[in-house]
């Protein structure tokens, strides 16, 4: 439920102190599969709206396949991010 407060505040410092919490030790085993993917598929979306387009897309190749597969709604996020960024060129490295 943390990060669904960080995404309805809009507050990307609180998802990223958040996500350093996950990723120390084996803190993200206290999460099953589905809350896994849940939790990484709202902090995509929450920086695919709060970053810039460089930090957008180095955490989608970080993360997409090896932490999480992005969701339709990821991919949309991801979409509208390079739309609103005028990066629309990105497209083929994200595929």
């Amino acid at each position: 439920t943390g990060l669904l407060q960080c995404c309805d505040l809009k507050d990307i410092k609180l998802a990223y102190q958040l996500n350093k919490i996950m990723e120390k030790g084996d803190n993200w085993k206290f999460l099953d599969i589905d809350r896994l993917n849940a939790y990484w598929s709202k902090f995509f979306s929450l920086l695919c709206m709060m970053e810039q387009i460089d930090v957008v897309l180095k955490w989608y190749k970080e993360m997409s396949h090896s932490v999480f597969y992005p969701t339709p709604n990821n991919i949309l996020d991801l979409l509208q991010a390079l739309d609103a960024a005028n990066q629309l060129e990105a497209i083929p490295s994200i595929w």
